[in-house]
């Protein structure tokens, strides 16, 4: 993406604050994949998948006023979406995407595809609540004090889940797929 995307998508994300339609239509259809591939991190079903979206999107609509920066947009939109996935986590308790997962990316390195199934395999030796915060901090790239308040639990507690998460996954692997 050159400078003049980014200026072209910044243009369109102040047009759709203002509460231009056409603009956060336009703004969403970029933002598909990225929906579609966190969403898929959470629910297991295609269906559930796409009624999180669409309950995203329409939540997105009627908020977007709401959003106080432009340049956190992206984050804004994403808890609505894990919020949403949550929801509908807690009816079915389906297990995670296994394709999702896959994709998932490890830290800040490259990771080749037998280290994410690997990855995936640890994950889901996990309990819910650990791989939950796991997928939310490092998939995400939610701060610790955003996953308190969107899990309704503590700061202390989503720590000590990311520390029992990445000990256990440590231990499973027998590798340093979570180091920071």
């Amino acid at each position: 993406m050159n400078a003049g995307d980014d200026l072209d998508n910044e243009l369109v994300l102040r047009r759709a604050l203002r509460g231009n339609r056409r603009a956060f239509a336009q703004l969403m259809q970029a933002q598909g994949d990225y929906l579609s591939r966190t969403a898929h991190l959470y629910l297991a079903s295609e269906t559930d998948v796409q009624d999180a979206i669409s309950a995203t999107v329409l939540a997105a609509m009627r908020g977007i006023k709401n959003v106080r920066e432009p340049a956190q947009f992206r984050s804004w939109l994403t808890r609505i979406l894990i919020r949403q996935c949550y929801q509908r986590y807690a009816q079915k308790a389906a297990e995670t995407d296994d394709a999702a997962l896959v994709a998932m990316p490890v830290a800040s390195r490259g990771a080749t595809s037998e280290e994410k199934l690997d990855l995936l395999a640890g994950l889901r030796q996990l309990n819910d609540a650990n791989r939950q915060v796991l997928l939310m901090y490092y998939y995400n790239d939610l701060s610790v004090r955003a996953i308190a308040e969107l899990t309704g639990q503590g700061e202390s507690t989503v720590k000590s889940q990311l520390r029992r998460g990445r000990r256990q996954l440590k231990e499973w692997l027998g590798g340093d797929y979570f180091e920071d």
